[in-house]
């Protein structure tokens, strides 16, 4: 399916998507954002539809309404995730030094 402006109205998707992944949100969706967020009427719904679905562990620690108004934070700070909290690389850990 393609991200045609009558799907998603209201949602710029590669912006949302960029707001998802600064805050090292997007990454391990198990579908493309344009799908999860399919038939949401704003930007608002579409980010609470994200988190509902893809990211339900953080409701236990923040209100649904902060993490909207945070991801839309990052989109309007157009912030670029060189590396965020939620990312890990196994090949970056310390290593014990053999002596």
């Amino acid at each position: 399916m393609t991200k045609s402006p009558s799907h998603h109205p209201g949602v710029d998707v590669d912006a949302l998507s960029a707001a998802l992944r600064a805050l090292g949100m997007l990454y391990g969706a198990s579908q493309p954002l344009a799908k999860i967020v399919e038939g949401a009427k704003s930007e608002a719904e579409a980010i609470r539809m994200y988190i509902e679905r893809e990211r339900p562990h953080l409701l236990s620690s923040y209100d649904l309404e902060t993490l909207v108004n945070m991801v839309q934070g990052a989109r309007e700070a157009k912030t670029d995730a060189k590396a965020s909290v939620e990312q890990y690389s196994p090949g970056h850990e310390l290593r014990s030094k053999r002596k």
